[in-house]
């Protein structure tokens, strides 16, 4: 049944932080409610189902609200809780629709009103909304990726604070940040506090922060570095302020971020068997996919989760000129495809398909980040086939009796 008959009133509602703009049509395109805002609150969520109650029926409107950041999710839970249809639109084809329309206005009331023009004509693709799972596996894997971004901002931030005064302090350890460089750094931030230390006292500290790794050896080489070293000589008080805030940072970080990682090992536990069976899959890659992915009936073809990744690759033609490169357009879910990569990367330690496919693409001369994009692409096709037949991977030559 095509759109236009299921449905005989269509709704387009432009996503903002504090107010959502509302704009429903019938189906010759006549405005029945002229764009309204609303605010995004209870009594806000109210107004709007009263207004689309006057309108028509639940089941003769169709809803359709662009993705717009976080802001969408509680409405879109709330509209589907009170048995309307909602489709979920990538801002990409908002911005088209506005694009070919004569006036190209831009304001949320427009945005409402080609919204709902756009789900009128049904010349839409909507977005993947997740299911219960889903959206779990979905906000504990993100959080993890914003983690370890923070982390390593953290991390460089420290290094841009050590450097100026003691260059020489990361040749020191393998592990710069170890509990015993740590600890170092605590007490002496600076080459001038290193060498308030005498010999033995340094040596203790250095002894009993690495369980007895390190002796007088490795104390008097943090000395002699310190002594010659030629950083510079201003500002040290507020620098050392600075690496000890920084050091509790990543120490406050690290106990969440384990917990975390606890968290998405024991939810891998809830999911199919056979993601597990993917080339390169880890309990953090299965319930990174299964919440980037779900539910994959969105996916009609193969070639849909690959550009839904940014994995697809562009085209430049314009008259004679036809590009010799093609890039991956990354416009996609960047999540899905840093899980892709990873995998990809994990499968290439094992024998199989993926780097046997690999090894081609090196000996076709390819560069190395070209080659890995090229398995996590072909990665992309086996979790589409092995997630719609909800079956086991099985490898190509793979033999049972053998």
């Amino acid at each position: 049944m095509s759109v236009s008959k299921k449905f005989t009133h269509f709704c387009g509602i432009d996503i903002a932080k504090e107010k959502h703009v509302v704009c429903v049509i019938d189906r010759d395109g006549s405005q029945c409610i002229r764009p309204t805002s609303f605010a995004n609150t209870a009594d806000g969520y109210q107004l709007l189902i009263d207004r689309l109650k006057d309108t028509a029926k639940a089941s003769s409107v169709l809803i359709g609200m662009e993705a717009t950041g976080h802001y969408w999710y509680s409405l879109h839970d709330f509209l589907t809780r009170c048995k309307y249809t909602v489709v979920v639109l990538n801002p990409i084809q908002t911005a088209r629709q506005v694009a070919q329309a004569i006036r190209k206005c831009k304001t949320d009331k427009y945005d409402a009103a080609h919204i709902a023009q756009l789900i009128r004509s049904g010349n839409y693709k909507p977005a993947t909304i997740p299911g219960e799972l889903a959206m779990t596996c979905r906000q504990l894997t993100r959080l993890r990726y914003s983690m370890v971004q923070q982390y390593t901002r953290i991390k460089q931030l420290l290094w841009s604070r050590i450097h100026p005064v003691w260059p020489e302090y990361e040749q020191l350890f393998t592990n710069p940040f170890g509990k015993t460089g740590r600890t170092l750094l605590h007490l002496a931030p600076t080459p001038q506090n290193i060498l308030r230390f005498d010999n033995d006292e340094l040596t203790e500290l250095i002894h009993k922060s690495s369980h007895g790794r390190f002796g007088q050896l490795k104390a008097q080489q943090i000395r002699d570095a310190a002594q010659t070293s030629v950083g510079m000589q201003r500002g040290h008080e507020g620098i050392g302020t600075a690496i000890n805030c920084m050091l509790n940072q990543m120490a406050a970080l690290e106990p969440v971020y384990d917990s975390l990682e606890t968290q998405i090992t024991t939810l891998s536990e809830q999911l199919p068997q056979y993601l597990f069976t993917l080339p390169g899959a880890t309990p953090l890659s299965v319930v990174s996919l299964y919440g980037e992915v779900d539910p994959i009936e969105t996916f009609k073809q193969p070639s849909q989760l690959v550009a839904f990744a940014g994995l697809d690759a562009t085209v430049f033609q314009t008259g004679q000129y036809d590009a010799p490169q093609r890039h991956i357009s990354k416009r996609g879910s960047p999540f899905l495809r840093k899980t892709l990569w990873q995998m990809a990367y994990r499968a290439l330690q094992q024998e199989g398909d993926l780097r046997d496919f690999w090894f081609k693409k090196k000996r076709q001369h390819k560069h190395q980040f070209v080659a890995v994009t090229a398995v996590a692409r072909k990665l992309c096709h086996v979790v589409w086939r092995i997630m719609t037949d909800r079956r086991n991977y099985i490898p190509k030559g793979y033999n049972p009796k053998s």
